[in-house]
């Protein structure tokens, strides 16, 4: 794009408004079709959605961000703002013609959370302008923003009936399902399947690469990691998913938001003792968009799916409290199984002294 010149500015306060700082996300660029399309013209007001993207709410009244403009055919200025203004009477950015230039802003939101921009040059005069957003203000008065996200899509469900043993086979189906429904990832070899005949074949090569006795009741987490990676990456070492063990209910529900947040892929947990596979794929929490990396949010509940189809939890909301102490078909709980004797050659830890009376998750790394 050329040699930007860049202001680091900080950001302007906003009255009586709580600001939450983003990782920089493009929402605009004409280039590429984002947001808007084609080329600005002079004096030609155009307007642009801001909240629902970028991990800006839809109660945001303000937002941080940085201005871009580029391809230019003649010196002038952009103004952006709430409203849209085919003259408007202040700048926000200038620049000169074949010179790409950028400027830190603070600018409120339109009514129904938009920005508009103008370029303002001699007639007939066009450029392209990029916009990325950097943080958004909320009234403080309203508490903090809600944030919710689920994957889940019934096409991708796999009961394990018949083999009631094979609760993380199925999930497997389910959540490998879920992640083609949900759109490309990177190197994935799966085409979606809901055949009994798949689970058991899941089932199978779980089984000959787990750390666990074959006359266990429980289940293993290193076999479920590695039918994850080897059907969906054609590979037990793709590394995409691991098996993490937490000392805590509070910090293993947070990784499970973060990883679901961060990679949209659907996260397994191990409940009912460590005795059953179910998965999560939806989330609704307050605070910080777990997106960004922070871990300052709360959980309000999560998305659950259990392969039992007795249990009739699909795509189940569940709420904190139930999650932490609710019925055992529901409950999270630390995981108790001692038969996991065999070092994994993954990551070279023993499943009992790995797991045992901690909160073991399936998360996605990448």
């Amino acid at each position: 794009m050329g040699a930007a010149v860049q202001s680091t500015a900080a950001a302007t306060p906003v009255l009586g408004a709580t600001y939450v700082p983003l990782t920089p996300t493009r929402i605009l660029d004409t280039r590429s079709g984002t947001g808007l399309s084609g080329l600005f013209s002079s004096h030609v007001a155009r307007t642009f959605g801001v909240t629902g993207r970028g991990g800006v709410p839809t109660n945001a009244t303000a937002v941080t961000g940085n201005l871009t403009v580029t391809g230019q055919t003649s010196l002038g200025y952009l103004y952006i703002g709430p409203n849209a203004m085919n003259d408007p009477n202040s700048s926000t950015l200038n620049f000169p013609t074949g010179d790409d230039r950028a400027n830190a802003v603070t600018v409120a939101l339109g009514a129904r959370g938009t920005l508009s921009v103008t370029y303002v040059a001699v007639p007939g005069a066009t450029a392209r302008v990029i916009f990325d957003v950097t943080g958004y203000f909320v009234p403080s008065s309203l508490g903090p923003a809600t944030w919710t996200f689920d994957l889940y899509d019934e096409r991708a469900d796999r009961w394990q009936n018949p083999d009631f043993t094979a609760c993380t086979a199925a999930a497997t189906e389910s959540m490998l399902n879920t992640i083609t429904y949900a759109g490309s990832a990177s190197g994935f070899v799966w085409q979606p399947n809901t055949t009994y005949d798949m689970q058991e074949s899941i089932l199978a090569f779980e089984r000959a690469h787990m750390t666990m006795l074959t006359s266990s009741n429980g289940t293993d987490p290193h076999g479920w990691r590695n039918a994850l990676n080897y059907y969906g990456w054609g590979s037990v070492s793709a590394g995409v998913y691991r098996d993490s063990a937490y000392s805590s209910f509070d910090a293993a529900t947070k990784a499970v938001v973060s990883a679901l947040a961060t990679h949209h892929k659907p996260v397994g947990i191990l409940a009912r003792s460590g005795t059953h596979g179910q998965d999560i794929t939806g989330y609704q929490v307050t605070g910080a968009d777990p997106s960004t990396g922070s871990s300052n949010f709360t959980i309000v509940g999560v998305d659950l799916t259990d392969p039992y189809q007795a249990a009739g939890h699909r795509d189940t909301w569940v709420t904190l409290s139930d999650w932490r102490s609710g019925d055992s078909w529901i409950q999270f709980s630390p995981y108790l199984e001692t038969d996991s004797p065999y070092q994994d050659p993954i990551d070279g830890q023993v499943g009992t002294s790995e797991w045992y009376g901690k909160w073991v998750i399936i998360d996605p790394v990448k």
